[in-house]
């Protein structure tokens, strides 16, 4: 199904305002060490640590690139995030970041069960949706809480693609550039566009825990 029939204009854009550099950013693989991990990011002059919602704490090897995203997304004074990452588990418990899935200053953070249940998760707003993608299939919460088999496609660079089978027609498309809410400014690893009802809405991305680990 070619991407073409829908109109990019202005993701593009948006996404140029601020670019991840080297391959620190690319998502991991596995392998030894490695591991996904989520909750509060403290970040000072000094260093960083997260504590993580399991409730333990590790030193963070922070970057420039970490670092400035970190303050990209902050708001002004803020030393703590809520972060979701991949990364690796050292010697000395440090982690060594390697992926950034998502990072925002508010929101549910540890509370939230939506990625523990979910392969793909995708946000937008203007309107606010949520389109979750499960082994139930498609759910687009703006057309209530029913599931749609779906039929699923990846393209060689790394676009992915969901189209349901039946009841409302809806195509989600997640690709692999990083974005930034437009509402409160929050990152997430992916971009994404929902089309339903004939319109084509922007967003966000970020996989959920029943994906693994998705090359780019």
């Amino acid at each position: 199904m070619p991407v073409s029939r829908f109109s990019m204009h202005g993701v593009s854009a948006a996404l140029a305002l601020f670019a991840l550099s080297g391959c620190a950013w690319l998502p991991q693989s596995g392998g030894e060490g490695s591991l996904r991990t989520s909750g509060q990011m403290y970040l000072t002059d000094e260093g960083a640590q997260l504590e993580t919602c399991s409730g333990a704490v590790h030193p963070l090897r922070v970057n420039e690139e970490l670092r400035a995203l970190f303050e990209r997304v902050a708001e002004p004074a803020q030393n703590v995030l809520f972060v979701e990452l991949r990364g690796q588990l050292l010697d000395d418990n440090s982690i060594r970041p390697d992926t950034v899935l998502r990072m925002g200053a508010k929101g549910n953070g540890c509370t939230d069960s939506v990625a523990a249940q979910s392969q793909w998760v995708t946000t937008g707003e203007r309107p606010d949706w949520l389109v979750r993608i499960a082994p139930s299939g498609l759910q687009v919460t703006t057309l209530g809480e029913e599931w749609q088999p779906v039929i699923t496609e990846q393209l060689p660079d790394g676009r992915r693609g969901f189209r349901t089978l039946e009841g409302e027609p809806v195509e989600l498309w997640v690709y692999p550039q990083p974005c930034f809410s437009r509402l409160n400014g929050y990152f997430y690893q992916y971009t994404a566009r929902l089309l339903t009802s004939g319109e084509s809405f922007a967003g966000c991305a970020y996989p959920g825990y029943l994906t693994g680990s998705p090359s780019s």
